[in-house]
């Protein structure tokens, strides 16, 4: 984040932040991992199609 300064802005000041750089692909990861493990132990990856993204 960085504070930048921007006319007819209410505040003096305001945050712009860089949206490709907000940890989603983190999150993304670990939801992907738990629901890969969650299919794994109720027992039905043999149901989902070759192409499913697990």
């Amino acid at each position: 984040m960085r504070a930048t300064a921007r006319r007819n802005a209410p505040r003096a000041e305001a945050l712009d932040g860089d949206p490709s750089r907000d940890g989603s692909e983190v999150v993304s990861a670990v939801y992907d991992r738990g629901r890969a493990e969650f299919v794994r132990r109720i027992g039905i990856e043999g149901l989902l199609t070759e192409g499913a993204s697990l």
